[in-house]
């Protein structure tokens, strides 16, 4: 299943950082620590599926581009692919840096 967090939750579940799969389909320059960086496209599913077998780990997908509907699609395919808890997130770039926590 897939569920669509706020904010709120997002930052939340950041700083706890237990049981979470983190992937960043920004595209960004800069990386993250614990944070997987990905592009979404037909490799998608596969080079996922192939790092994470445990389907009932939590997942949590995401996009600081604002208005970006990859989180949601990603979450899909995970979902179809038979994983229990995909959780995404799309933050705009007024959202500070990952790690140094968010305004």
């Amino acid at each position: 299943m897939k569920y669509e967090i706020p904010r709120e939750a997002f930052k939340q579940r950041l700083e706890d950082r237990m049981n979470f799969i983190f992937v960043d389909l920004s595209n960004a320059q800069v990386k993250y620590e614990n944070i997987e960086t990905l592009t979404y496209g037909p490799q998608f599913k596969t080079e996922f599926a192939a790092k994470h077998t445990n389907k009932s780990q939590n997942v949590l997908i995401f996009s600081m581009k604002k208005g970006d509907e990859a989180p949601s699609h990603a979450a899909d395919d995970l979902s179809a692919l038979g994983y229990q808890f995909v959780y995404y997130y799309v933050g705009s770039a007024d959202d500070n840096v990952l790690d140094k926590g968010m305004n």
